[in-house]
């Protein structure tokens, strides 16, 4: 896989790209200014995985917690605590 991997291409290209970057970069014979272009095209990878988060991972995760809100149970009181505590003695 080259560069130019785009959001559209998804998760799973970033990422492997990611992994082709780190290789080429723990490599000792990759020139410093290509090491640093290297850098910054994973930087940009990165930003790019995190709005694919924002998207896929935390948009269900949100709508999942509003809906246990909904339906949760509503507090006690603190003093109704303390009373079945001390009756159950």
């Amino acid at each position: 896989m080259s560069g130019n991997v785009t959001r559209d291409d998804g998760f799973e290209a970033v990422k492997a790209r990611l992994e082709e970057i780190a290789d080429a970069v723990g490599n000792e014979e990759v020139p410093l200014d290509e090491a640093l272009d290297l850098f910054e095209e994973a930087v940009s990878l990165g930003m790019q995985v995190s709005d694919l988060l924002e998207e896929g991972v935390l948009a269900p995760l949100e709508a999942d917690a509003d809906d246990a809100a909904s339906h949760s149970i509503p507090d006690q009181p603190a003093s109704q605590g303390v009373q079945s505590a001390s009756m159950a003695e």
